[in-house]
């Protein structure tokens, strides 16, 4: 028995070193493509064959055909900022993306991580301050999708209509987002996507009141709404307040929980209820 545990050990042992050997030659080799100037020869713990003229083409094609990919990627990542820019302007800031902030991993998927950044650093953007924060929402509701199901019970139901509030914390789901913006942020998505945008409405929403952002996943779709303060303040207590009980107290009395409630179980807001 003892011999078989020894085998099994260096067996595990064999592969975690094979899986921190691949996980180096791939960190590597996005360095490589990602560098400011690409190296004329591989690292050597990379173990390629491809040497010289053979690994600087294979690099280059790496090179270009992954800024056109990120492009791709970014603009379904991104359609309201897409729609805010044009097809040119939008480019040119992936661009400027894909070179600030190359990725850190081959995951496509992720890299619209720090777009949002990169847009509120740009000085060309200055005259359009929403910019970053559409680009925000845009990425909440993208990041969603990736998010598991929430996980509510019956016996978490329970726990809300029996248990002391005191004693109660609620979990919202992995899958939601709130954002704070000073910009009117849902509705200006909402026009900007519009079949048809209307020029002199995306001019008059610019003068409205703030919104506050709620996204979720539900399904296999991702939705965000404008929500009144009294909501957002909810959702703040809900995430900073040590007890529902405490949640309840910070909030005002226009915030209805019976009808929030309704709609977090029937949309999947609510992960858990955690006893204390």
């Amino acid at each position: 028995m003892t011999d078989l545990n020894d085998k099994l050990l260096g067996t595990e042992q064999s592969s975690l070193g094979d899986i921190q050997a691949e996980t180096q030659r791939q960190q590597d080799l996005v360095a490589a493509i990602f560098s400011s100037h690409a190296p004329t020869e591989p690292a050597t713990g990379m173990g390629l064959l491809e040497q010289g003229q053979r690994w600087s083409a294979g690099i280059a094609a790496y090179r270009g055909n992954g800024l056109s990919h990120a492009i791709a990627a970014l603009r379904i990542q991104f359609p309201t900022v897409l729609a805010m820019l044009g097809d040119t302007a939008f480019d040119a800031v992936c661009a400027r993306h894909w070179r600030q902030r190359p990725p850190r991993q081959g995951d496509l998927a992720k890299v619209g991580t720090e777009f949002a950044t990169t847009v509120a650093e740009l000085n060309e953007l200055a005259p359009w301050p929403w910019l970053a924060d559409s680009a925000r929402l845009d990425w909440a509701l993208w990041q969603v999708l990736f998010e598991p199901s929430a996980l509510l019970t019956e016996m978490d139901l329970r726990r809300l209509a029996n248990d002391d509030p005191g004693q109660l914390r609620i979990q919202l789901a992995a899958g939601t987002r709130f954002i704070q913006s000073p910009w009117p942020l849902v509705t200006l998505r909402q026009l900007n996507l519009a079949p048809e945008p209307d020029s002199q409405a995306l001019q008059e929403v610019l003068l409205a009141p703030k919104e506050y952002a709620w996204v979720w996943r539900e399904g296999y779709e991702a939705h965000c709404m404008a929500i009144p303060a009294c909501e957002a303040a909810w959702i703040i207590a809900i995430q900073s307040c040590p007890s529902l009980d405490a949640a309840l107290d910070s909030t005002s009395d226009e915030m209805d929980f019976s009808a929030w409630l309704n709609n977090a179980v029937r949309h999947g807001w609510i992960d858990h209820v955690q006893a204390l």
